[in-house]
């Protein structure tokens, strides 16, 4: 028997053999499914700076034997001074050998009579001009493609009709915290040529956010323009700051974020709506006010965790619902409790791990108020158990056999201490196959999962078993899984 737990597993081949001469590779490109002859050059056209163009090629036997591709490269043109070539790069493979766990798979690469093997080429231009590069491929024969394309002007960003050079500071003034200030960019397109518009990541920086028609925007024709909205929104008093990154140019932000007037609100407290304290459950809180509002406003309601596990500090699914640590809501003048967004509540889970919740809440002036929940520790919870027979293994472990049954049992466990396992197994009749029971000690396997999980106590656990004989006579399983706070027994498992 073999135990395991569900973890990725690369696995990695490196085929090597010699080209057998026979084999004739073909270069085509690769658009919508449809393949076109390469030729001998092949122009990516005009790219603005700070966009990427892709071009997926594809190499094809001909020949009626195997071939071995052999060399995969790009180097500079006669014309350039050295063989680097910045603007253009093999970014990674589309055929799922090579793609999987790597960008690049160690050469040679098997081709197959008739096979096929995809790869991209990606024009970035660097500065304006016409880099070049030659595209060497050697697999049997050895064929060059002459690439080329061409660096224009990105997009212009427009501020008032005016042109923002990059590195210039777009200033939002002062703010007052809560509201908001929007500043609205134009990215021109000042050639007579079609634009691809940008990524545009958000600024670093929590108090600025992007918005408008650019983020959607693929791209921008000649003579017109699309709309990015910068919107500064201070949480907190003082000076805001960011930067703004389109293509390759880049814009500090700079606010300040002024307090409002100190309202007067009610002292507010936290009322807790869960029916279990316990693990994997999902409950809502709601503010209340110790009276009517004589004023509008925010607040905010955070969620830490105190884990009661030795040599765990946190659980990372211990959240609100939307993945945060920090739920704001909204005051109505004359109200008496708060609101989140357009709920009156809001969601959290309780996580997988034994320890204690510790909501705080805080309204304008008043002290923070806090209220704990206690997370027990707790039998191990089974979310599904799915058996099946005549499971393939591993043909070089002495117990593989053709006729294996397979547990996967998927749970929690929030004390983290899994121990002692204990299978059985039965006929159609109800009666127990031996070996049955069969015990595990799987406390070190499981304690080193643990150890190395970001997924607080959620396991996956698979358990091979080889059967002499016929398969289909186990009909059904059952298991006990043991830790710390004592033993739990699955349902009845059936094959």
């Amino acid at each position: 028997m073999t135990l395991s737990m569900s973890r990725p597993i690369e696995l990695l081949v490196v085929l090597a053999a010699a080209a057998c001469a026979s084999a004739q590779v073909t270069v085509s490109t690769v658009q919508g499914g449809v393949a076109t002859p390469a030729g001998q050059v092949y122009a990516f056209g005009a790219v603005a700076l700070g966009s990427v163009s892709d071009v997926d090629f594809r190499l094809t036997n001909t020949g009626s034997s195997p071939v071995y591709l052999t060399n995969l490269s790009l180097a500079g043109t006669s014309e350039q001074t050295a063989p680097y070539t910045p603007n253009f790069s093999v970014v990674c493979t589309l055929s799922p050998d090579l793609c999987a766990g790597a960008q690049t798979q160690q050469l040679p690469i098997l081709i197959n009579p008739t096979g096929t093997l995809d790869f991209t080429v990606q024009f970035e231009p660097f500065q304006l001009g016409s880099p070049s590069a030659v595209l060497t491929v050697a697999a049997g024969n050895t064929i060059t493609v002459f690439l080329s394309g061409t660096g224009v002007p990105g997009l212009t960003a427009l501020l008032d009709n005016q042109p923002l050079a990059s590195g210039q500071t777009i200033s939002f003034g002062s703010v007052q915290v809560g509201s908001s200030q929007t500043m609205a960019l134009m990215l021109a397109n000042q050639t007579n040529v079609l634009l691809a518009v940008p990524a545009i990541p958000p600024p670093a920086g929590g108090s600025f956010t992007v918005a408008g028609s650019a983020l959607s925007a693929t791209s921008v024709p000649a003579g017109s323009s699309t709309e990015l909205d910068v919107v500064f929104t201070p949480a907190a008093a003082g000076l805001q700051q960011a930067t703004l990154t389109i293509g390759l140019n880049s814009y500090p932000l700079q606010g300040t974020g002024i307090g409002a007037p100190q309202a007067d609100f009610p002292v507010p407290s936290i009322q807790v709506n869960l029916a279990t304290p316990a693990s994997a459950q999902q409950g809502t809180l709601s503010v209340i006010l110790a009276a009517a509002s004589a004023a509008s406003g925010a607040g905010t309601v955070t969620l830490a965790f105190q884990s009661a596990v030795e040599g765990v500090s946190s659980d990372p699914t211990v959240t609100f619902a939307d993945g945060t640590n920090s739920a704001t809501f909204t005051v109505a003048q004359g109200a008496s409790k708060g609101q989140f967004g357009a709920e009156p509540t809001v969601s959290f889970g309780t996580g997988t791990t034994a320890g204690t919740l510790v909501f705080t809440v805080t309204l304008g002036a008043n002290p923070a108020q806090t209220t704990n929940v206690a997370i027990p520790a707790a039998l191990i919870g089974i979310d599904t158990a799915v058996a099946a027979r005549n499971v393939a293994c591993d043909i070089a472990l002495v117990y593989c056999t053709t006729t294996n049954v397979q547990l996967q049992i998927n749970g929690w466990d929030n004390t983290r201490s899994a121990s002692q396992l204990v299978f059985n197994f039965f006929s159609s009749s109800g009666a127990a196959i031996q070996p049955s029971p069969i015990t595990v000690n799987a406390a070190t396997p499981f304690e080193q999962y643990f150890a190395g999980s970001d997924m607080a106590g959620v396991f996956g656990l698979y358990v091979l078993f080889p059967v002499t004989g016929d398969s289909d006579v186990v009909v059904a399983a059952q298991v006990q899984i043991t830790n710390s706070a004592g033993t739990v027994q699955s349902a009845s498992i059936t094959f």
